[in-house]
């Protein structure tokens, strides 16, 4: 210690001791943001400006937060309402600012107005109240901009400000409500890339169920971008009790006649949340949830047999292989293909079960969607399959009975093959559907089946407008074929008298003979000992 430094020590110990702990507490706070939070934070009582201002105490799960904070740098949030998340991203936001000088915070929202509460009002007041020592004059202290007295800044924006500015860290605050987050995102993650943060969050919007917002948690969830998806549900508040839960939902219940709004406001888990609204839609989401069990695909490493000189079909999703002794089933949904088309999409379920072991949803000509189902009801023990009977479905229909040797196409509602795409068509065929959901003779793993499942609306029979509902159609169509497809006693293989060319590079010279299904396996997706 200097000379200088020690006589002053000397002269007052008490200022000196002072010093100490002021120093030792701002290196703490900057190690620990929670501590600093937990320590020194205040936020208002209430949600509006008629509160007390108190203390900031973290519940577990917005400690939990609060870490995830410090170690990602992409974070997407879905949350229930009033459980201070906005809060402690704000004190997280000041915590930037005081203690890594220079840094930039933007801080965004669906209006001007919100954006600025969040600035002027809510951080503002937060470092106000902050210890003296802690504090230093604001150099700019205005609606869209506080500016410390270290370099530090914060500043709010509506919609798409902020293009100019390097972030250290950027705030979206009800993301889902942001009318065109894409855009918006397309100007801000620019700012961060020079290694800022990013801080999604948001309580969901229930009109908009394939929103930006959802895309990219459901992305999250998937491992498929670099977001940390977060979701705490009503029961992350430590005071909600199952009692307070109850008259919510009861309330609910009696003003709407749905639970759409309570799963909107305070969803238990982020499958309620994501739900679309339930009140106009063919199959209720009571009857979903009860057959909904969410599952990872195995990995495409492990899907499928040793041998694979063919090579995989990159977008499909396996949930289980084919199993000795079970049947299966195929439902086909065909599209036209181009880049501006639907989806074309194939989904494959247990007959036994119902279980969705296999999907696939992606844009596909209808002969090479054709191959695919081919492919697949061979690897699931010669699976049936329901094709939809629309344009692109002849052509799928055409080319199987062309190269689909030894797969049953199952006749639809009318006595010919595949199913009729009409609005007779629709409703049997959802109307089946519904029923294997209201009796819970299915079971979906697929989240994306789910969604769409969830989205098909009770009047068309189709998705909201913009939405996809391929994969639903699919999976319908397989609920049906569950019911067209003949039993194993029926189905003999078919007598070969020549070796017949197979459209993959193969020939079917070893599947000879004529008996059932059980008397010689067929042969599986990529084993080529058979040709």
């Amino acid at each position: 210690m200097p000379r200088t430094a020690r006589r002053k020590k000397r002269a007052n110990p008490k200022a000196a001791k002072e010093i100490e702990r002021r120093v030792r507490e701002a290196t703490r706070c900057r190690g620990s943001f929670a501590y600093f939070a937990n320590t020194y934070c205040h936020i208002l009582a209430s949600s509006d400006r008629s509160g007390a201002w108190v203390p900031f105490r973290l519940w577990p799960a917005q400690e939990q937060v609060a870490a995830e904070l410090e170690s990602s740098r992409e974070i997407i949030m879905l949350k229930a309402r009033q459980l201070g998340f906005t809060w402690l991203v704000l004190a997280y936001a000041l915590h930037q600012c005081l203690f890594h000088p220079v840094a930039t915070v933007l801080l965004f929202s669906k209006r001007d107005d919100e954006a600025t509460e969040l600035l002027a009002f809510r951080l503002r007041m937060m470092y106000e109240r902050l210890p003296d020592w802690m504090r230093s004059p604001l150099k700019t202290d205005a609606s869209h901009e506080l500016e410390f007295s270290n370099g530090s800044r914060a500043l709010a924006f509506a919609t798409t400000g902020g293009r100019s500015y390097t972030a250290t860290l950027a705030i979206i605050d009800e993301a889902d409500h942001v009318p065109d987050l894409d855009r918006m995102l397309s100007v801000i993650k620019p700012t961060t890339d020079a290694g800022g943060k990013i801080i999604l969050l948001s309580t969901v919007d229930k009109s908009q169920p394939e929103s930006p917002f959802k895309k990219i948690y459901r992305a999250a969830q998937a491992g498929q971008n670099g977001y940390v998806p977060i979701f705490h549900g009503w029961r992350a508040a430590p005071n909600r009790t199952d009692a307070w839960y109850e008259d919510k939902r009861r309330a609910v219940l009696a003003q709407t006649g749905a639970l759409d709004d309570l799963h909107q406001e305070y969803p238990a888990t982020d499958i309620e949340a994501l739900l679309p609204r339930s009140l106009d839609k063919r199959i209720p989401s009571a009857w979903l949830l009860q057959c909904f069990v969410e599952a990872e695909p195995i990995p495409h490493s492990r899907a499928y047999p040793a041998a694979q000189q063919l090579p995989p079909i990159p977008e499909l999703k396996v949930y289980a292989r084919p199993q000795t002794g079970r049947t299966y089933v195929i439902g086909a949904d065909p599209a036209e293909g181009n880049p501006t088309s639907d989806d074309s999409a194939l989904c494959v379920l247990d007959r036994q079960t119902g279980e969705e072991v296999a999907s696939l949803a992606v844009k596909l000509q209808p002969a090479t969607l054709a191959g695919h189902a081919y492919r697949l009801a061979i690897w699931y023990h010669r699976a049936p399959i329901m094709v939809e009977r629309n344009n692109h479905g002849h052509a799928v229909l055409g080319w199987l009975t062309d190269h689909g040797h030894g797969v049953i196409r199952l006749n639809g509602h009318d006595g010919r093959e595949g199913w009729l795409s009409s609005s007779l068509g629709k409703v049997k065929l959802y109307d089946r559907c519904a029923e294997a959901f209201q009796n819970q003779e299915v079971r979906v793993h697929s989240l994306a089946t789910f969604s769409q499942l969830s989205s098909i609306d009770g009047a068309t029979l189709r998705a909201p407008e913009g939405q996809h509902d391929d994969l639903a159609d699919a999976f319908a169509l397989a609920v049906q074929a569950r019911l067209e497809a003949p039993t194993w006693s029926e189905q003999e293989v078919p007598c070969i008298l020549a070796p017949r060319p197979d459209p993959f590079g193969g020939r079917h010279d070893r599947w000879r003979g004529v008996g059932s299904i059980g008397d010689e396996p067929p042969p599986t997706m990529f084993d080529t000992s058979w040709r």
